[in-house]
């Protein structure tokens, strides 16, 4: 679960800056969470990508000399 951190916090194997987005496993999120040190971040789901298609060309001619 990716979480927004309000404020700084440290711990004995983990510290997170305020403002700083990280993935937590969702237990870990939820602990923080009922202590209001973060926010839940919503995932937008990605566009697609536009695929590439090549433009009509005329055909040349040339003329023989």
């Amino acid at each position: 679960m990716k979480v927004l951190f309000n404020q700084n916090i440290s711990g004995a194997d983990f510290y997170y800056l305020a403002g700083q987005v990280v993935e937590l496993p969702a237990a870990t999120a939820q602990e923080f969470l009922n202590a209001n040190f973060c926010e839940v971040v919503e995932e937008k789901k990605a566009a697609k990508a536009e695929r590439a298609v090549s433009k009509k060309t005329t055909k040349r001619t040339t003329r023989a000399k």
